[in-house]
């Protein structure tokens, strides 16, 4: 999730599948008055360990490292 989108375009509520992988800014958008719901789906875990796995030079890409 991008948080400054998220709060630039005022979105109300958020839901991430998982934060398990990958802490976003989830308590910067509750500071904005953002509802925000982690669901820490097993599958949405699961798929986002496999592509890091597979694809750990795009993920760090994608993350900015």
């Amino acid at each position: 999730m991008c948080s400054g989108t998220i709060i630039l375009y005022g979105i109300p509520k958020v839901v991430v599948g998982e934060n398990k992988t990958f802490l976003g800014e989830e308590d910067l958008s509750r500071s904005k008055g953002i509802e925000v719901i982690v669901l820490n789906d097993e599958e949405c875990i699961d798929m986002m360990t496999k592509f890091i796995n597979d694809k750990p030079k795009l993920w760090n890409e994608d993350i900015g490292v």
